[in-house]
């Protein structure tokens, strides 16, 4: 005999009341449909969740028991919304399922779910699963994520640039203030090298020489182009500038002045710096696993008039190993021609369309529990430290605390509020996101390749992101890891086949 777990919760009162009743209707019905199914129940895990704040715990303690226990081999709910109440309790499932093993039986949508399920039901599940673990990578405090979050707050992520100092206000808290020395060398280079009479280096040999500041050439020239002096930190990785909150020295006019002298002196740019290239730095080869490059391309006809057009190709850094059976070049129009019919390969029959916004409504009613989850207890957290600066005050102007140790307490605390006013801004921020993803699955429904199309550069972009990862390119083929519920609707393209999955989740275009 096969074990099993029960998972049955009712969120309010009135669902105890009226049809979702915990022991006359969910629980006998689901030890019937174990009994009829030969499965012998290890646990029962009932709760209520409008009389019970332990929630969370509770569902962690029957996953724990569920992966601990590798011999239990299903879990068994009234309904799927009965397991899966937000987000997180989605992905959270569908981890069991596909990572351990697991079956979710759900008795009264007479619906099994395994990790070989395919089909109808298996395409509404990952459905709402895509939904979610979009939403919640979203929100991850990664470093990645902190990085961002820091920058759209006006915070330097990284180290200072020379003339400015990182400041620790507390153990999570820093800030960056100017270096008075330094910031004075900093405003006198900017000031010399815009009179247009010196090179970096001689700029270098003159601060050597009056300030005793000895730096390489080249240091000087990236101070000199660095727009930090004038508010603005650039990121690298995403070609962007993000306006800073701490104090400038370098007036904003010497700034743009110095610009103007260094072009003056600076070489020729190469030709197609800064073109916009819709795929740039989005694949990979396949063959050697490098980078594909974009080659512009100029042919002038007989007329004088000029065509421009955009190659994709392999590097071949690795063909001196053998490794490629030979580089193809492909135009852009024609790589987007073949992008737009995977796109396509994930329409859905119009008939469809209903069942697809149903299971959007659905997942929707996740979000609103899991975001709801979220800005409460940000919100409560910041109440708390509000209540701890108030009281922090009162015990100042009794004399408990000194003026010293009150600025440290608050400034401390006003550094957490900080952090769940940043955390709560995100949640809003995310919370569009979802609406526009939502949007765009809907549309990549209906529309497939028009949409696609239709889209400007860094929307085609955008929906290749939300469509799949790990895009290759195989000479003129284009091949994409497509994500779920993607993979599920592609492999039913063909009408004979739509109520027929199938397993790969690979997809090759050319």
């Amino acid at each position: 005999m096969r074990k099993a777990v029960i998972l049955a919760r009712v969120s309010t009162k009135r669902q105890e009341t009226e049809g979702l009743s915990l022991e006359d209707i969910q629980l006998p019905q689901m030890r019937e449909y174990a009994e009829d199914k030969d499965f012998e129940v290890v646990h029962e895990y009932v709760f209520s969740e409008s009389a019970d704040t332990g929630i969370r715990k509770k569902f962690n303690e029957m996953m724990d028991f569920v992966k601990k226990n590798k011999d239990v081999d299903a879990i068994i709910a009234f309904r799927v919304d009965r397991a899966t109440r937000n987000f997180a309790d989605h992905v959270a499932m569908d981890i069991l399922r596909l990572e351990h093993g697991k079956e979710l039986h759900f008795v009264h949508d007479r619906l099994v779910i395994t990790k070989s399920t395919h089909g109808r039901d298996i395409q509404d599940w990952d459905t709402k699963v895509y939904l979610a673990k979009q939403q919640i990578n979203r929100l991850k405090e990664d470093a990645h994520n902190t990085k961002y979050a820091k920058l759209r707050d006006g915070e330097l992520p990284w180290l200072a640039p020379y003339g400015y100092k990182n400041e620790e206000i507390d153990r999570r808290n820093k800030t960056v203030t100017p270096v008075p020395f330094k910031a004075n060398i900093v405003k006198k280079v900017f000031e010399l090298y815009a009179t247009g009479t010196f090179s970096y280096k001689s700029l270098s040999a003159r601060m050597k020489k009056d300030h005793g500041v000895d730096m390489p050439w080249s240091t000087w020239g990236t101070i000199l182009k660095n727009r930090f002096y004038i508010g603005e930190i650039y990121d690298r990785a995403t070609d962007t500038y993000f306006p800073h909150q701490y104090d400038q020295f370098v007036p904003y006019e010497l700034y743009w002045q110095v610009q103007d002298v260094i072009a003056g002196h600076g070489k020729k740019k190469i030709k197609y710096a800064g073109i916009p290239h819709t795929y740039r730095g989005m694949m990979h080869c396949k063959q050697c696993d490098c980078a594909i490059t974009m080659e512009p391309k100029v042919k002038k006809q007989k007329n004088g008039n000029e065509h421009k057009y955009t190659y994709y190709h392999c590097t071949g850094k690795s063909n001196k190993l053998g490794k490629h059976k030979g580089i193809e070049w492909l135009e852009e129009k024609d790589l987007t021609n073949i992008l737009a019919q995977l796109f396509d390969d994930c329409k859905i029959p119009e008939p469809e369309l209903p069942r697809l916004e149903q299971t959007l409504k659905e997942a929707h009613g996740g979000k609103i529990q899991f975001n709801r989850e979220k800005v409460n207890y940000h919100q409560t957290e910041k109440a708390k430290l509000q209540k701890r600066i108030e009281a922090a005050y009162e015990d100042k102007c009794d004399g408990s605390i000194t003026q010293a140790q009150y600025d440290q307490y608050r400034a401390k605390w006003r550094a957490e509020q900080k952090l769940h006013e940043r955390k709560l801004k995100r949640l809003t921020e995310v919370d569009e996101q979802y609406y526009v993803t939502v949007a765009y699955l809907l549309e990549i429904a209906a529309r497939g390749a028009e949409l696609f199309l239709e889209a400007e550069p860094n929307e085609k972009r955008e929906l290749i992101g939300l469509l799949g990862q790990n895009l290759l390119l195989d000479g003129k083929k284009v091949e994409i890891t497509l994500y779920k519920p993607f993979s599920d609707i592609a492999s039913c393209t063909d009408g004979q086949l739509w109520l027929r999955g199938l397993d790969s989740n690979q997809r090759l275009r050319h």
